[in-house]
């Protein structure tokens, strides 16, 4: 986990020095991937962890329905903002010289 997280905070700074204009592209190609990447992916994961103890708590305790999926929306909501940061992330990359 570390080493990735180390990868994708080296491989912008490697993009910005690189030599030819061509490897500096594809670096930042390959940064702006992973970033979008790994961010869908931990929201994905976050998502689903969420929907299960939901629908686990739901099953349990019937009564409690609304209020947990009140909850549950509010949560969904701030997983997709970390999913967009991590857009947001990318397209810097790409598009800020």
């Amino acid at each position: 986990m570390r080493k990735a997280l180390l990868m994708s905070m080296l491989i912008p700074a490697l993009a910005l020095a690189a030599e030819g204009e061509a490897l500096k592209q594809g670096i930042m190609y390959l940064g702006a991937s992973l970033a979008i990447g790994l961010a869908a992916f931990g929201a994905g994961i976050g998502m689903g962890y969420l929907l299960k103890g939901t629908q686990e708590g739901m099953a349990r305790n019937p009564t409690v329905g609304g209020r947990l999926q009140t909850t549950m929306f509010i949560g969904l909501a701030f997983l997709e903002t970390l999913a967009l940061y991590g857009l947001l992330v990318a397209i810097i990359i790409l598009f800020v010289k």
